[in-house]
């Protein structure tokens, strides 16, 4: 093997590297903003019900009292 393909090798493996961290640092992030979203509607939005919903989608949070949807607000 030359030099010269070795190097290439290990600047394909590095560029590889760095987009399978970025990749996986941003699957992070939407992961935490969907958590917190949750988070919100269960705590913030729907403390006084019996249950909520939250339907990542429509970034919608659902209410419920009596299986009955009570309350429902989009949220940002």
């Amino acid at each position: 093997m030359s030099e010269k393909t070795w190097k290439t090798i290990a600047i394909i493996f590095i560029i590889l590297f760095i987009l399978e961290t970025l990749l996986f640092a941003g699957l992070i992030y939407i992961g935490q903003q969907e958590i917190n979203r949750d988070t919100e509607c269960q705590i913030n939005i729907c403390a006084d019900y019996d249950a909520f919903i939250y339907d990542r989608y429509t970034q919608t949070c659902y209410c419920y009292r009596n299986n009955e949807v009570v309350l429902e607000r989009w949220m940002k």
